[in-house]
């Protein structure tokens, strides 16, 4: 008896350990969603005053402690940085309704469609599953395939160069394109919840209470506007590649130069000038994409058309939006951190009644830090489905104000008005 029970030990273990782990797991998933609807709307403009608070105070302590110890460079960039971060923090104070007002039509909107969290969750292992699916590709040609060696030194062949460059741009693309299959598809969720109201409201049963609209969006963007996608994501995935390229290329000319004990010359500066501008061209075209995909879910536009749209919003809104999407980003970072922290501590709770914890400190701290990091990790998730609604919003009440008035909560526009009047007096046609 005594022989039996000593050998379940390990098992009862491992399935003590199992469960913890899938709890804390399909919990943190559950959590964060619902915390990011209840909480994110109602704190918004809070979290962005914080968010614009925190640094700057951070960065004068952090001077004032250099200067305490006499480390007068550290104390001098930081003060200076302190200085800067409350100019801007000043220049955008008001701003901040108007990103708020924002947040929560675009929260609304998605809690009509709460099936994207859904979605968002499906699309994250779905690229998870590719990338799997590209190393074993990668290992496979580099295992049994000869044409990577050129000589008996292993110096890559011209065609193993090919070879490599088509395998880091076809991993670039396609998660490019599983992003922007998504992004398009929440695009065409919100502006279905823009435009037309009453299938807003509709619900197939036994299917999570998810609109029609999420599935007739995900078909529209995954088969009649999927070469748009292709194609923009494709220009996206090449300067990617690019940037790649020239990273290692600085990085080798690094190494060169410490194992020879030369002095910079200027392909050390064209290296450095050539990572920044190739760095920069891919923000850009990032940025513009996440524009361009939202009229392509909301029109069907070509990527072409989309392109010139986003030309136009921006010639007429300017920083309004490029500032707009700075708020939000910054509210989503302090609602990551919160829910980051609950995580953690939602971990050690559910350690001590799972794994009787009591007495382990390291092993409670170290379960602290991965639901942290859980937490965190489940937040990029599900931000993804925030900010495309917001890109959404903003082009929505930009093409069709009135339609927000229309057919739902008065309370929405009228806000939405008054902080647009408050931030930019001067644009605003209301």
């Amino acid at each position: 008896m005594i022989k039996d029970y000593s050998e379940n030990v390990p098992d009862n273990i491992d399935r003590k350990t199992i469960l913890f782990f899938v709890t804390l797991v399909g919990s943190t998933m559950v959590l964060s969603s619902i915390l990011i609807n209840i909480l994110l709307g109602a704190f918004a403009s809070m979290l962005i005053q914080i968010s614009l608070v925190l640094p700057p105070i951070s960065l004068f302590v952090t001077a004032v402690v250099s200067l305490v110890t006499f480390n007068v460079p550290v104390a001098f960039f930081s003060f200076i940085m302190s200085v800067m971060g409350i100019y801007f923090a000043f220049m955008v104070w008001n701003k901040i309704p108007f990103a708020a007002a924002n947040l929560k039509i675009a929260l609304s909107a998605i809690g009509d469609n709460h099936g994207l969290w859904i979605l968002a969750y499906a699309v994250s292992i779905k690229a998870y599953i590719w990338v799997l699916l590209w190393f074993a590709a990668v290992t496979e040609i580099v295992e049994y395939h000869t044409f990577w060696v050129q000589d008996s030194n292993d110096r890559v062949s011209t065609q193993g160069y090919v070879v490599a460059f088509v395998m880091i741009l076809s991993l670039c693309w396609t998660n490019q394109v599983l992003n922007n299959i998504f992004h398009t598809t929440i695009a065409g969720v919100v502006g279905t919840w823009w435009f037309d109201p009453e299938q807003r409201i509709q619900r197939r049963p036994g299917h999570c209470g998810c609109s029609p609209a999420i599935f007739d969006s995900w078909f529209r963007s995954s088969f009649y506007s999927f070469g748009s996608i292709c194609f923009g994501s494709l220009l996206v995935g090449i300067l990617q590649v690019l940037h790649l390229i020239v990273r290692c290329g600085r990085k080798n000319r690094n190494e060169q130069r410490l194992r020879g004990r030369d002095q910079p010359n200027t392909s050390d500066f064209l290296f450095c000038l050539l990572e920044f501008l190739v760095e920069k061209m891919e923000f850009m075209m990032e940025y513009f994409n996440s524009w361009a995909f939202v009229y392509v879910g909301l029109y069907g536009y070509d990527y072409w058309s989309a392109g010139k749209k986003v030309t136009t919003l921006f010639r007429e809104r300017g920083w309004s939006v490029i500032l707009n999407d700075q708020l939000v980003v910054r509210s989503l970072s302090m609602m990551s951190l919160l829910i980051g922290l609950l995580a953690g501590l939602f971990g050690v709770v559910l350690g001590f009644f799972v794994l009787d914890l009591t007495g382990a400190l390291s092993s409670a701290i170290a379960i602290f830090f991965f639901g942290a990091m859980l937490g965190r990790a489940s937040c990029q998730v599900l931000f993804g489905v925030v900010t495309s609604a917001v890109d959404t919003v903003v082009v929505c009440f930009a093409e069709s104000p009135n339609q927000l008035k229309n057919h739902h909560d008065p309370e929405l526009f009228r806000d939405l008005v008054d902080a647009w009047r408050k931030a930019y007096p001067e644009e605003c046609g209301f």
